[in-house]
């Protein structure tokens, strides 16, 4: 072989290799990219993500409304562990759905909503921190 064709092949080769590594290193289609904010439309018959935030406080907003089929993420933002399930206290039969469970500080987690109603919430851990979900 010469060291033209020998030029060629290493050239090639390298080439090969690193749209191989970028192919591998992009992202799966299904992810999203958190650094976005979340958006709720509650006029559009679209799905839309909703945000829970949990503070040391309790939960903010207390009191949602989303469509059947929406997403909702509980985002913990206290100091503490936060187990989000749906009332009543303490055998979260209301709907099961929203038995998110424990979420550690500085955590989130994400659900999909779609048994229609009006449905409380609170934290497993200090159930007089609740609140309610209304699904349209």
């Amino acid at each position: 072989m010469s060291k033209k064709n020998l030029i060629v092949v290493i050239v090639l080769v390298i080439i090969v290799g690193v749209g191989a590594v970028v192919w591998m290193l992009r992202p799966p289609a299904n992810q999203t990219d958190n650094t976005k904010p979340n958006t709720t439309s509650n006029t559009s018959s679209s799905q839309s993500t909703t945000t829970i935030t949990y503070t040391d406080s309790g939960f903010t907003p207390s009191s949602i409304t989303v469509h059947s089929g929406d997403t909702i993420t509980l985002k913990n933002t206290s100091s503490a562990s936060v187990q989000f399930d749906s009332d009543p206290h303490p055998v979260h039969t209301d709907d099961p759905e929203l038995n998110a469970g424990a979420v550690s500080p500085g955590g989130s987690t994400t659900f999909t909503v779609s048994t229609k109603g009006t449905h409380g919430y609170h934290n497993h851990l200090n159930p007089a921190q609740q609140g309610t979900i209304v699904v349209e």
